[in-house]
C-alpha cells in the first residue's frame, strides 16, 4: 500500500494534469513494472521456501498450497494497485499531504506487525513444526532471515530509485 501511495505521490504532476485513466500514466508503468520484478518475485520466493512462516502459521500451506500461493499473489497486486489508485485520486484532488499521510500510516502498520507477531516470526520451520513446537530455527539463524535481508535492501534500492525517476521523469516532462 505504502510504495503504491508513493510511487503515486511521485508522479502527481503527470498524474494531475493528465486527463487519461491512471494506469495509462508514466508513473503507473514505472510502478506496475517495480510490483511485476521485484514485489512479486520476492512474494513468491517467500511463499515458496518459507510458506507457514510467511503466513503467520495460520494455515498450513502444505494442505492446499496453490490456493495459498494465489492469495497471497492476488492479496499482493490488489494491496499494491489499492496503494497507487489512493494516491493518485488523492493527487488528482490535490491533497498530497493525505498521499503523504497514508504512505506513512502504511509504513508504520507495516513495522507493527513485527512485534505484534513476533512470537510467531521469531522461528522458522514448517505449520507441523510450529504447532507441535520441535525443529524451528530461530529467524536470526535462518535462511528466511539472510534471504529477507537482502530482497529489503534489494526492495528498497530498487524502489527508491522508482520513485526518484518518476518523480525526476514527471517534473521534466510538466514543465
Amino acid at each position: 500500500m505504502a510504495t503504491g501511495a508513493l510511487s503515486a505521490y511521485a508522479g502527481r504532476d503527470e498524474i494531475r494534469h493528465s486527463g487519461d485513466a491512471v494506469w495509462r500514466s508514466e508513473a503507473f508503468l514505472a510502478y506496475a513494472l517495480f510490483v511485476g520484478f521485484v514485489l512479486l518475485p520476492t512474494d513468491v520466493y517467500f511463499y515458496v521456501f518459507h510458506g507457514d512462516w510467511f503466513l503467520f502459521y495460520v494455515v498450513n500451506t502444505k494442505s492446499a498450497p496453490w490456493v495459498w500461493g494465489l492469495l497471497t499473489v492476488l492479496l499482493l497486486l490488489g494491496v499494491a494497485f489499492l496503494g497507487f489508485r489512493l494516491g493518485a485520486a488523492l493527487c488528482r484532488a490535490s491533497r498530497d499531504d493525505a498521499a503523504r499521510r497514508i504512505t506513512i500510516a502504511a509504513v508504520l502498520f507495516g513495522l507493527a506487525v513485527w512485534p505484534l507477531a513476533w512470537e510467531r516470526l521469531s522461528v522458522v520451520g514448517s505449520h507441523r513444526q510450529f504447532t507441535r513446537d520441535y525443529g524451528l530455527v530461530p529467524f536470526f539463524a535462518s535462511p528466511a532471515f539472510y534471504s529477507g535481508l537482502t530482497m529489503l535492501i534489494i526492495a528498497g534500492v530498487s524502489f527508491a530509485w522508482v520513485v526518484f525517476r518518476i518523480d525526476r521523469r514527471t517534473r521534466d516532462n510538466t514543465v
